[in-house]
Parts: structure tokens; sequence; C-alpha cells
């Protein structure tokens, strides 16, 4: 972690920063992990490359077949209709240099088997009569048509892919075809998860007078997965002091992160925030954005701290901001923020000035056109409904109390 700055009148804070300056912040303070090793396969998907991916062999190992047809030597079709005798056959498997071509002969030829000595084009069925004996062929190729050279796709030194890139699930066949068996990737970052209030009950739970569900924290362990994290805690404590600073205790000593849902604002049951400033510190509190405004991040009896908000859409929209880089900038991660398109807006929006402002909104494929972006309903930071509906967040500059209609602006997808 980088150091707290203290204040000796004050608590160890600073803001509201920008939402761009609290999370390279965050990014830049927030330790990196151990590499581990993982085998290639499905369990390797969404993890950190520590290290780049350098192929191992030639791919294609030797110059083989696109498509099923007939092997032939251009130069032996001087026009078309062309007969040719059928002289072999070379069928995925067989060794390269099992059949050679005959002057003034084709060979039958199949996806993926080597191409026969000799040959410099493939004839496709689709282009024959597709005779066994002897062959009639109706279009006459050019040199290499439908052959894959030796070594096109991947050479040995050559990197597959790049320290830094979080691995999908398309990534898995080249990582194999190249010869990579065994990754090194950025460890998951252990992620204690804990929601506070008197009033917060676990769903399903019989809800007593002022009582409401635990929201936030269903979708906060769902996010915290999406980021690569491991829940390596998981709980919800009341509004007491020494239960709050007893299990942050607790959470921060198995964990490497603490991400904590509510008592980081000011009123009188709030105590996360005073607790991480004895136990840690705190790098910087608040934040010149709505939903979210007070997030506190610090340092935690030697584990990152994250304080989100307790409302739930302001507690998610600033873990997709703040939290989820984090968790990949510790993984290892090139590309730790979240992704934007542009979309044109296609209604005014009234904003408070001087905040930067993230609304859940829809995307309107357009053909031929940006997509247009349009709210999906309530933006309270208490309606989640809105947040269910929306598959992206609307980014509104900071400056101006209005949006007007037609703007080109950032969104955020929602994955």
């Amino acid at each position: 972690m980088a150091a707290v700055h203290r204040d000796p009148d004050g608590p160890a804070v600073r803001g509201p920063l920008t939402v761009a300056s609290a999370r390279r912040e965050m990014m830049a303070a927030a330790p990196r992990l151990t590499p581990e090793a993982i085998a290639v396969g499905g369990a390797a998907v969404g993890r950190v490359l520590a290290e780049p991916v350098i192929a191992s062999v030639l791919l294609p190992p030797f110059p083989n077949s696109a498509m099923d047809g007939y092997a032939v030597r251009v130069s032996d079709i001087p026009k078309v209709p062309w007969r040719l005798p059928v002289a072999g056959e070379m069928a995925a498997g067989m060794a390269p240099g099992a059949v050679a071509l005959l002057p003034g002969s084709c060979a039958k030829v199949m996806t993926g088997a080597p191409l026969p000595t000799g040959a410099d084009a493939v004839v496709p069925y689709e282009w024959t009569d597709r005779g066994t004996t002897e062959v009639l062929i109706h279009e006459r190729p050019r040199r290499n048509n439908a052959v894959r050279r030796a070594g096109e796709d991947v050479s040995p030194g050559q990197q597959v892919l790049a320290a830094g890139h979080r691995i999908r699930p398309t990534d898995l066949a080249p990582l194999a075809a190249s010869g990579a068996a065994v990754l090194q990737v950025g460890r998951r970052p252990r992620v204690a998860l804990l929601t506070t209030g008197d009033e917060i009950r676990a769903a399903g739970s019989d809800l007593m007078p002022g009582q409401i569900f635990d929201t936030a924290g269903p979708a906060l362990e769902g996010l915290v997965a999406a980021a690569g994290g491991e829940l390596s805690f998981r709980g919800r404590v009341g509004d007491d002091p020494g239960k709050v600073r007893e299990v942050l205790l607790r959470a921060a000593a198995m964990s490497d992160v603490v991400v904590t849902v509510g008592g980081v604002s000011l009123g009188d049951h709030d105590h996360v925030r005073a607790i991480v400033e004895e136990l840690g510190g705190l790098q910087f509190w608040r934040v010149a954005m709505r939903p979210g405004r007070p997030i506190a991040f610090g340092e935690l009896a030697g584990a990152v701290f994250v304080g989100l908000p307790g409302n739930p859409v302001s507690a998610c929209v600033t873990f997709i901001l703040f939290g989820a880089p984090t968790l990949l900038a510790m993984q290892g991660s090139a590309r730790p923020e979240p992704p934007t398109v542009y979309a044109e807006l296609l209604e005014e929006i009234a904003k408070p000035e001087g905040l930067e402002t993230f609304h859940r909104a829809a995307l309107r494929p357009r053909p031929g056109k940006l997509p247009g972006v349009r709210l999906t309903g309530n933006q309270s930071s208490g309606a989640t409904i809105s947040l269910a509906r929306a598959d992206c967040l609307l980014v509104l500059p900071a400056r101006g109390a209005r949006v007007a209609r037609g703007a080109v602006l950032e969104v955020i997808p929602l994955i």
C-alpha cells in the first residue's frame, strides 16, 4: 500500500477527488499479488497472465489442406474443364510425405491433412464432379488455394498473449495450439465482504419492523467473482462499534482486501471509517460523483480497505468503478479500468452541477448510427429495479446541470 497521509488535526483524508484520479490512486496503491501456476483449461478463464505466453511449436506444423478436395499442381490444369487421374489420397493424421503427387495427376485430400508432396493448390469438391479414379475440374485454382502454409498461424518464439491479458474462453484454443500447458497467472485476491447496519437481514429472513434485506451483499458477491476475486469472508454486523472493530480485524486477518458496505458516511451510527483510521488509515474519502460520493480507500490491519456506500445501487456502482479495477490491478491486469463505448442520448437529463454522474441506462442499437441510450427508470440510489433493467452505466460529465438530448456520451457496458 502507498503511504497514508495523516493530518495531525484530523482524519487522514482528502477529497472529494474525481472518479478518474480516485481510481488511479487505488490501482497504484493496491499491492500486486504473487503469481501462481494454472493449467490451460476452463479454470484459466478470467485469470490474468503474469508473464507472456510464447509459442513452442510451428502451427500449422506442415502445409495442409483447408478444405476437402483434390491436391493438384496448378501447372497441370492449363484450362477448364480439365480431367486429371486420381492417384492417391491424403487423410488427416497421415504423416507428411506419405503421398507424393505424380506429374499430371491429383490426389484426394481431406481437411487438415498434410498437402501431398509436389502439390501447390487444392481444388475443393464443389469445383469438381467428385470423381474417384479421375476427376473433372470445372474451375482452375490459383497457387496456394485452400492451402494452410506451415507456420502461418504461429512460429516458435512468437508471443501468443502478453502479460496482463485477462484470459477469455476463445484464448484457450491458441494457447493449447501453441504448446502451452501451464500458465503463470496473478493470484486471485482474497476478498472479505462485510455489510453493516442494525437493519440488515439475510434474504429469506423474517423481517421485523424497520428491517430490510441485505440487498447490496449478494450483488457484490457476484461482482467480486466477476473481477477475479474469491470470497474469504462474508459477514454482516450491526452498528455496535466494538463488534464492528472485532469483525473488521477478523476479516482483515484472512483477506487481501476488505470491502464494507455502509458505515463510511457522517451518520451517528457510521463507525467503520473511524475504526479503519484507528487500525490502519485512509488514503482518501469522498469522490465527486453520484451515486456513491462517500467512498473510502485505505489500509486496514495490512489489508487493502474499500469502503462502499450503504445504498445498494451506490455500492454496486462504486464497486464497478473502483473495486473491480483494484482487484484486477492486484492480479496484474494491463487494462483494469471499466471498458467504455459511445452512445447518443435519447432524452434530456438533469444532473447535479459539479458531480460526475452515473445513471442506469439501456442501449438501443440503431443500424448505421451510434447506439442510442435511455434511462431505465427511477435513478434513486435505493431503486434496484432500474439496475436490473440496465445494460450500461451512462456517464454524465461533472460540468453542467443538464445534458441535452443528442449528446454523445460514454457508457460503461454491464456484463
